[in-house]
């Protein structure tokens, strides 16, 4: 059977005020023209092949596809728009029309079957992504004013991970009440800020079938990518599949061979092949194997009485060894892989099991592996099935909004760049390269080249001889194009390291030298700015096992601009990692929890307290205080100023007031606004998280917290302090110091003046549950009235708790929206968390009751 044209995609990238572009990728290549027409719910009329309609585009684009496999061709198509540009009080609709060079007859996404519900994708079922039959999928600007303007923003999705696809329930606010169908209703940019795909951690099944297009591979029909190892030999060019480096069986390779510190990865990505396969698996039903995909949709409902039945015979049917056909089962493909003997030294151990002990049935680590293997799969199945039911929603809503993306970790490999220590490890082990530099030509084609369109245009109009004269990215583009183009045609691979990947490398800065491509962007959201940073590559390090800092001093001064264009009046900051932290958390229990995995960690490669901090993800922006206050001081200068990140794996949105100098009201007000994670609880199922006393821990026993700050100065005080705060003041004198203004005697002084100050809160759902109690009245005058007041209180968190309800943090699978009101001469913001059921209402302007500035008592 021929496969269908598009595999993934379309989704819609980068929108500005006269363009607009959209990502596809193909199993061949393609000439491919977007058309875009002014209104929404526009139908095919007429009985054709091809989409038909009378109205006239009001904007066309071409382009063509590079070759990123032997079955895989992207593009990335911009319509243009003659000025005045995109109206935006309008929705815009949108048809791709493309003809493979050798075959005349062209085809668009009514032929390829995109405008249909159900299995109109050879088996896989999928949504019309037109929201109704025969109905193109369509955009909206942005709005012209704040309060027509909505943003989505979310991160962490991991296709195994628990909880439910929150990405999904953005389809459903598109589709209640018909929002798609007005501009000022639905939303106009999606953010994900980082995690979108999960490289350390892949489903078995997934990484056994991933790269096979229905039998076709995506990569190559004739060589395999090679990748460097080095053993306790010499440097051996090993070619890199499934069947050399097998399902279940990487851990040890990459911990030894690459040096990295993932503890779950089993199953971590390897080669370029593998990157792309999962971008593809996790944004389209189309790129799933149709195998792979009937064994999961085979699977019923856990209600269901066959249940037990059907899901064991699923995973006895992969992992056990009475399966004759090798090419299905695990345990056989393990065994009887002629590849595996050039590489069973590298992947097993004695640690685990030998090659020998793997091919005895009775062993007792190879039963011990197989028992642990079908538990995993039983619970990884489970959360496969979820993400794939809701995997056509997801598809749908990446074709009807702006997205725009941000690399974190995940994309790379777990603690990817915490320590200079962590990094000299890995970049000295050939293995190590050859992975991140993989993840890292993977995140350009699939997330960058969308975020910066103009960027990567050369690409695809000069030749690979002529790539002197493209731009930095460009050049990255067009190196990643001929690397495939060699593996896909089998050509010149002998020089394709000293030719292609070193020149790869150089670009990201592998080679010791510091990076020459930049991620950050910015990106203009109606009458509202956003930068969006990169606190991955451009971070400094004081020493080998220091707090990083998440952007270094000189970045920041590129990534954040001294001035902005016009007079927004707010501006959107993308940090994948939150900026603001709760206070407790971050100063009391992550270190306190870092130091107890380090007293248990029994790791030789990373001891003690650096084990403790790659274990606990030592690095958020508060752990680094110069840092952390150069930032801030920063984002003081732009006055009203949203950020948004993901990250952690929850909900909540925190608010700072900023005092600079002796000015006695605030001079900004910086918002946070953090959702995490879209479909990766983090111990969602730990209900004791969900406790009114445990949420006030976490962020503070009080309401607010406050420091002083000073930059180079030697402070001197009267009065008592405490301990912690007196070295917090000795901080000052050779760099930047801040101090609470909890911990000292009344009537303590301090000289000189703080140079700034700030106050930061938590913010809490302030609105009353639907059916709860009375709200308690405990007066300790009335016994009786007492006795009443605390039943309520019980009554209420009772009732919070066992609908797993908080006020403050949202621990389950959430995403934010975000919406504006006006507030007098200013504005309210809105922050809901779907999937959380929480809602935030801050204004962007201090309050008056809030503006005073901190003093020590």
């Amino acid at each position: 059977m021929a496969l269908q044209k598009i595999i993934c995609g379309p989704i819609i990238r980068r929108l500005e005020t006269n363009k607009v572009s959209v990502w596809l990728a193909f199993t061949q290549n393609h000439h491919i023209t977007l058309k875009i027409w002014e209104g929404s719910g526009i139908k095919h009329s007429g009985s054709g092949r091809l989409f038909n309609t009378s109205l006239t585009p009001v904007a066309t684009g071409n382009t063509h596809c590079l070759q990123f496999g032997n079955n895989l061709w992207i593009a990335v198509v911009t319509a243009e728009i003659p000025s005045p540009g995109f109206n935006p009080a309008k929705v815009y609709s949108y048809n791709i029309l493309f003809n493979n060079p050798d075959d005349p007859q062209e085809e668009d996404l009514l032929s390829d079957k995109f405008l249909k519900d159900g299995d109109t994708a050879e088996g896989r079922k999928q949504l019309a992504i037109g929201y109704e039959a025969d109905t193109l999928p369509s955009f909206a600007p942005p709005g012209s004013t704040p309060d027509k303007l909505n943003v989505v923003h979310g991160s962490c999705r991991k296709m195994h991970g628990y909880g439910q696809d929150a990405l999904a329930l953005l389809d459903e606010h598109l589709k209640k009440d018909d929002n798609w169908k007005t501009a000022a209703k639905r939303p106009q940019a999606l953010f994900l800020t980082g995690d979108q795909i999960y490289a350390d951690e892949v489903p078995t099944m997934l990484l056994r079938y991933m790269c096979s297009l229905d039998g076709v591979g995506i990569w190559s029909a004739t060589a395999s990518e090679k990748m460097k190892i080095k053993g306790d030999g010499a440097e051996q060019d090993l070619e890199a599949d499934i069947t050399a480096y097998p399902p279940t069986l990487r851990q040890r390779l990459v911990n030894k061979y690459a040096g990295f510190t993932s503890s779950a990865a089993a199953n971590h990505l390897l080669t370029f092949e593998e990157f792309c396969a999962t971008y593809l698996t996790y944004w389209n039903i189309r790129s799933w194997n149709r195998e792979f995909h009937s064994a999961i949709k085979a699977i019923p409902e856990r209600s269901k009485p066959e249940f037990n039945t059907k899901m064991n015979e699923a995973i006895s049917k992969f992992v056990d060894s009475a399966a004759v056909d090798a090419d299905v089962n695990l345990v056989n493909l393990i065994r009887d892989s002629e590849n595996i003997r050039q590489t069973d030294a590298y992947i097993f151990s004695e640690a685990t099991f030998t090659k020998t002990q793997f091919r005895d049935n009775n062993h007792e680590k190879f039963k011990k592996w197989r028992s642990e293997i079908k538990a995993s799969l039983f619970d990884e199945i489970l959360n496969i099935a979820a993400f794939m039911s809701k995997l056509p929603a997801v598809s749908r809503v990446l074709a009807n909004v702006p997205t725009y993306m941000i690399m974190d970790d995940h994309e790379v490999t777990d603690d990817w760049c915490i320590t200079q220590r962590w990094n000299n490890q890995v970049l000295s082990k050939p293995f190590g390269r050859d992975i991140i530099r993989n993840a890292m030509m993977a995140y350009t084609v699939f997330q960058d080249w969308g975020n910066t369109p103009d960027d990567y245009e050369q690409a695809t109009d000069l030749m690979f001889n002529e790539i002197g004269n493209a731009g930095t990215k460009a050049k990255l583009l067009m190196y990643i194009n001929e690397f495939c183009y060699r593996h896909a045609e089998n050509r010149n691979l002998a020089s394709v390291r000293t030719e292609v990947t070193d020149k790869i490398e150089t670009l990201l800065g592998m080679s010791g030298t510091t990076t020459t491509v930049n991620w950050h962007y910015k990106v203009k959201l109606g009458v509202a700015d956003a930068l969006v940073l990169d606190t991955r590559t451009r971070r400094a390090y004081e020493g080998l096992n220091s707090v990083p800092e998440l952007i270094s001093e000189e970045s920041l001064a590129t990534q954040t601009p001294e001035t902005l264009t016009g007079t927004p009046p707010f501006i959107f900051v993308i940090s994948p990692c939150p900026v603001l932290g709760f206070p407790n958390f971050e100063e009391l229990i992550q270190p306190a929890a870092t130091a107890l995995i380090s007293l248990a960690e029994n790791d030789e490669s990373n001891p003690g307290i650096i084990g403790g901090r790659l274990g606990f993800d030592y690095e958020a922006w508060g752990f680094n205080t110069e840092s952390f206050e150069r930032l801030i001081g920063k984002l003081n200068g732009y006055k009203k100023v949203i950020l948004l990140s993901g990250d952690v794996h929850y909900g909540a949105t925190l608010v700072m007031d900023y005092w600079k100098g002796a000015v006695d009201v605030p001079s900004s007000r910086i918002v946070q606004l953090t959702a995490s994670s879209l479909k990766n609880e983090w111990m969602s199922n730990v209900a004791i998280l969900k406790s009114a006393m445990i949420q006030r821990i976490f962020t503070n026993v009080g309401e607010s917290i406050s420091k002083l700050g000073w930059k180079e100065k030697t402070i001197t005080k009267t009065g008592s302090v405490s301990a912690r705060n007196r070295h917090r003041l000795y901080a000052a004198f050779g760099g930047i110091g801040t101090i609470p203004i909890e911990g000292w005697v009344p009537g303590a002084t301090v000289s000189p003046a703080p140079e700034w100050r700030w106050r930061l809160k938590v913010l809490k759902d302030e609105r009353p549950w639907e059916d709860d109690p009375v709200e308690a009245e405990i007066n300790l005058a009335n016994a009786a009235q007492t006795k009443t007041g605390y039943f309520q209180v019980v009554q209420r968190h009772q009732k919070m708790f066992k609908e797993g309800k908080t006020r403050r943090i949202g621990w389950g699978a959430n995403i934010g929206l975000i919406s504006f009101t006006a507030d007098g001469s200013s504005w309210k913001l809105k922050h809901e968390l779907k999937g959380a059921n929480m809602v935030y209402e801050v204004p962007l302007t201090t309050p008056s009751g809030e503006a005073g500035k901190p003093v020590l008592p």
